[in-house]
């Protein structure tokens, strides 16, 4: 599939690494070289906002030249942990087991910051946790990726899984055998070569193992979020779609404009005044995002209205009330009995 250089992903997937570089001894500065992306941006605390593909294999191909290593990506990979993928990492971690977090994996994959499409499946005693060709990465980083990718799945999610991953075979979609003996060593299993796809087997004795960190209720409620902020991903840099995914990231919260406008490094001002070009506002976006996961809340949870209406922002259940039969026509109640 030829990949878009204009497709934007999320600048959350740098950081991490960035970090990780600093710790060999490079700046942020030599890692961003000629990405156009300002170390301001990348290294915030809660780093918001997208970047063209084209910006993001400049920055690996930074990364590979400062270290000179070819298994830079196995080094790297570990460096990310699930905190690092925002609500997709909340997601697994608060899933009641683990077959139910590969299910999150294989159903908001895209929110995972990889370039792979993801997917599990369970044959026998065997668990395969799948990367398969999603964009025609460029050939010099081909190799980077898979094996950054690999890695983080294995150590990224060390703190939150029942017991470590220890994977029994692994399929790499490269063909650099000559270094078989360090890879074999860093996965401490056999691994296979130049494969149509990369992917992770294990035992499934641990899928039905209750996760450290599971919350029924809370997975539930992130599920939610992640599938509404993958239904509003989108190529465009709009910046509908932006204040979208800002008012998203953290659950529970709904952020005031001012908020919005600067984590877009601009004034309110000329915030309204962007999303009126677009034909919206700050007002219409939040009530479009309260709306759509009121719906879901309501239609696939027995969470209360009262917690419903804490999770949406309300100060009182009447006021969420009063918005939904705006937007609805029908109350909640009636909502919720029409689709059980």
């Amino acid at each position: 599939m030829p990949y878009n250089l204009r497709m934007t992903h999320h600048i959350r997937t740098l950081p991490p690494a960035v970090r990780a570089m600093q710790n060999m001894g490079f700046s942020a500065a030599q890692c961003l070289e000629g990405t156009g992306i300002s170390e301001q941006a990348l290294l915030a605390p809660d780093a918001l906002g997208t970047f063209r593909l084209e910006q993001e294999f400049r920055f690996h191909r930074n990364l590979l030249q400062l270290s000179g290593d070819p298994l830079l990506g196995l080094t790297l990979g570990k460096a990310y942990n699930l905190q690092s993928y925002g609500l997709f990492g909340y997601a697994f971690m608060s899933a009641p087991t683990l077959r139910q977090a590969l299910m999150v994996v294989r159903d908001y994959g895209p929110l995972s910051l990889t370039l792979f499409n993801l997917d599990f499946s369970v044959t026998g005693s065997s668990v395969v946790l799948r990367f398969s060709p999603q964009v025609d990465i460029p050939e010099d980083l081909q190799r980077y990726y898979v094996d950054r990718d690999l890695a983080a799945a294995i150590y990224g999610g060390e703190a939150a899984m029942p017991a470590p991953l220890a994977p029994s075979e692994v399929t790499l979609m490269h063909n650099h055998t000559r270094e078989r003996k360090a890879y074999e060593s860093f996965f401490n299993c056999p691994v296979i070569f130049n494969a149509a796809y990369s992917q992770l087997q294990t035992h499934a004795l641990a899928l039905d193992t209750p996760m450290p960190m599971r919350d029924v209720e809370s997975s539930g409620v992130l599920q939610q979020q992640c599938q509404l902020l993958l239904a509003r991903m989108s190529d465009s840099s709009g910046f509908v779609e932006r204040v979208r995914q800002i008012i998203v990231e953290r659950p529970g919260y709904f952020p005031d404009i001012d908020y919005i406008a600067e984590k877009l490094h601009m004034t309110s001002r000329t915030l309204r005044r962007k999303l009126t070009a677009e034909n919206s506002s700050y007002q219409k976006i939040l009530a479009e995002v309260r709306y759509q996961l009121a719906r879901e809340y309501l239609s696939t949870s027995n969470l209360p209205l009262e917690e419903i209406s804490s999770l949406l922002g309300y100060s009182a259940p009447g006021n969420f009330t009063n918005a939904f039969k705006r937007w609805h026509g029908n109350s909640p109640r009636q909502f919720r009995q029409e689709n059980p």
